[in-house]
């Protein structure tokens, strides 16, 4: 499995402020075993042209809708590709979960 590190700066502009860095988020992703390969600075918004030059044959992302930047369904063009693959989120584990804890 190849996962995709969204840098900082475009997770500012699509999310906000990061509480992991991308180098700090690869890391532990790079840890998990059934991860192969980690790219980090990809970009929030993923291409079929991203897929292909990682030789990846969908996008996975849970069941929760990612916006990008400008408000869009930032998995669009995969789910009209068909190289799209959705997956149940655990509830409550999230980073917007966690830092409202943190607050708390």
């Amino acid at each position: 499995m190849v996962v995709g590190v969204v840098s900082d700066e475009e997770t500012l502009k699509a999310k906000g402020p990061t509480v992991f860095t991308a180098d700090e988020r690869a890391f532990m992703i790079s840890e998990c075993k059934w991860v192969n390969e980690v790219q980090v600075n990809v970009p929030y918004t993923p291409t079929v042209a991203l897929l292909d030059l990682y030789n990846c044959d969908f996008y996975a992302h849970g069941d929760d809708l990612a916006l990008n930047a400008d408000g869009q369904d930032s998995c669009a063009e995969m789910k009209n590709a068909g190289r799209y693959k959705e997956f149940k989120r655990t509830r409550g584990v999230s980073t917007t979960n966690i830092v409202g804890k943190l607050l708390l």
